[in-house]
């Protein structure tokens, strides 16, 4: 109830947390996700105030669960010495992600602040790009030597236990220099006799990514072999981190809002949390370049200002064909991008999804051109003067022939756009939809008024 009133009302949430101390106490402490929810919808100063009321382990937990640009802007609200109090609950990898937000000068000063165990954790995550398996990964988890007999690894888990947490998800065998031998899964180690070594239990071919694999691949290879973490190795193949089920999930997510925002030219890492500058600054030069594309549009649609001025009721149908086609070319470019995203596409079939689009265009442009056709055969005697009557027949058969070509040419570029980017090492929904707009108006504008041109005397 508090999370909803927060999001509804954020004012009357903070006040009623304010004078109902134990309460927020107790949310925190038993369920820090709801807790988190609420500060990210309360304004940054109140949330500050409402983090710094808790335990510090309990706000520590708290931050753990709040996305990382909301933290950040939680976190600038307090002091550096503060901040670094908090933080130094988290763990490394969420305290990475958040402290990977702060300006620079902030995050010097919290790094600097924390215990150097800790400062040299987050450090150590800090390096890695935030859509690599080292940007997603934890350094958290349960490595032991293959030499070993399974009853005693047992016996060193247990000690793990409290300090690894929700962490304890595979047991990984590891050389004297770190490096990966094998995954043992705690079914094969408890049915193991004891006497028995590790590296006779253990399973030697594991499925592993690079510091620096990509996200994505990262989220499709855990999806492909149905694990629940990943390990990540280093150039060296030493055991440096795994990626858990839960941040392929949020890579996920985020893969796909990016591509959301991307294919409309807004920046790939934007979200509501960024600065207004920054979201200006990616945000414009496509914009502009909009602009330039309607400079164009204008100047085909100039001319032919004979053939408006003769017959103003063309003015009214033409948008009717760019609306159509576009709305087709902007589905064929959603189902591409997507099967990009999920790892549906390689590129060896690309152009058969072309192709594929392009058939889809064909025939659904047949369709709708037909009815498009009757529509304008009916409805062009309501509108037009006499004087410069364009008879039912000649209307429908412009609207019919540019409609259908308009949709072929739209599903053919709608899935081509982001096959092209991805073959020039691009990312495949780059303003992708800026591009299928300008192309399918002129096409669309174009071509409705040269057929016009053509087949009225």
């Amino acid at each position: 109830m508090i999370r909803d009133l927060a999001r509804r009302n954020p004012g009357e949430a903070e006040a009623y947390l304010d004078t109902h101390h134990a309460a927020w106490e107790e949310l925190a402490e038993r369920n820090p996700h709801d807790a988190a929810d609420i500060l990210e919808a309360l304004p940054e100063e109140g949330a500050a105030d409402l983090l710094t009321d808790l335990d510090v382990d309990d706000a520590g937990d708290v931050l753990d669960e709040m996305r990382p640009e909301a933290a950040a802007d939680v976190l600038e609200e307090l002091t550096a010495a503060e901040a670094a109090e908090l933080v130094s609950e988290m763990e490394a990898d969420q305290a990475a992600d958040v402290i990977g937000v702060l300006d620079a000068e902030q995050r010097t000063a919290v790094l600097g602040l924390l215990d150097p165990e800790t400062a040299a954790d987050v450090a150590e995550l800090l390096v890695y790009a935030a859509d690599t398996a080292g940007g997603m990964m934890t350094t958290d988890f349960a490595a032991l030597p293959g030499g070993i007999s399974a009853g005693e690894a047992i016996e060193a888990l247990r000690r793990l236990h409290d300090e690894l947490g929700s962490n304890l998800l595979y047991v990984y065998v590891v050389d004297e220099a770190e490096r990966l031998l094998g995954v043992v899964s705690f079914r094969d180690l408890v049915f193991a006799r004891p006497g028995v070594s590790l590296e006779e239990v253990m399973e030697p071919h594991v499925v592993r990514v690079r510091t620096d694999t990509d996200r994505e691949q990262v989220a499709e290879l855990l999806q492909r072999y149905r694990l629940i973490a990943m390990p990540v190795v280093d150039g060296e193949q030493r055991l440096v981190g795994i990626v858990r089920f839960t941040e392929a999930i949020e890579a996920i997510q985020a893969e796909a809002g990016e591509d959301i925002a991307v294919m409309v030219g807004a920046g790939e890492e934007e979200t509501v949390f960024t600065p207004i500058r920054v979201s200006m600054r990616r945000r414009l030069p496509w914009i502009a370049f909009n602009l330039a594309a309607g400079v164009f549009i204008a100047a085909v649609i100039s001319q032919f200002e004979g053939t408006l001025e003769t017959y103003a009721i063309l003015a009214a149908y033409m948008p009717i064909v760019a609306l159509v086609a576009g709305n087709s070319g902007a589905q064929s470019l959603a189902v591409i991008i997507r099967s990009m995203a999920v790892g549906e596409l390689p590129s060896g079939r690309s152009w058969r999804a072309v192709r594929r689009e392009a058939i889809i265009g064909f025939i659904d442009g047949l369709v709708i051109s037909v009815l498009a056709a009757l529509v304008a055969a009916i409805t062009i005697g309501l509108f037009q003067d006499a004087s410069t009557a364009i008879t039912p027949l000649d209307m429908a058969l412009i609207v019919f022939i540019s409609v259908w070509a308009a949709f072929i040419v739209a599903g053919f570029v709608g899935a081509g756009i982001p096959v092209v980017l991805r073959k020039l090492g691009q990312d495949p929904a780059l303003a992708s939809n800026i591009f299928l707009t300008m192309t399918v108006d002129i096409v669309a504008f174009g071509g409705f008024l040269v057929t016009a041109t053509l087949l009225l005397p």
